[in-house]
């Protein structure tokens, strides 16, 4: 694989589902308008240091990031911030951070 860009973020994550499924948190996300197979989707949990990623999927116009999961941390209090973000050698975008509610 090669080494993401440095350029500055470029497009936008949309964030497709963010749940918590057993004891962790599940998020799918897509990238609107880029259609490659090069990038790398990660799940990052703010303020926790925890993160997971997965290789971007193409089709039609769109990159899908598929199930990104990352165990429940404590600290979250009421719920988490979580963003997620697509880097590849031509591409970098990022999600709105998104409040993941406990009890989700």
């Amino acid at each position: 694989m090669s080494a993401p860009t440095a350029d500055p973020f470029n497009g936008e994550v949309l964030i497709v589902t963010s749940d918590v499924i057993g004891q962790a948190i599940e998020v799918t996300a897509m990238v609107p308008g880029v259609s490659e197979d090069t990038g790398s989707c990660m799940l990052e949990v703010l303020g926790v240091g925890t993160s997971s990623a997965v290789t971007g999927a193409p089709s039609n116009d769109v990159t899908y990031c598929g199930v990104m999961s990352v165990p429940l941390v404590s600290g979250g209090g009421d719920g988490w911030n979580i963003r997620v973000t697509y880097s590849s050698p031509s591409h970098r975008a990022e999600s709105t951070t998104i409040m993941l509610e406990a009890g989700s």
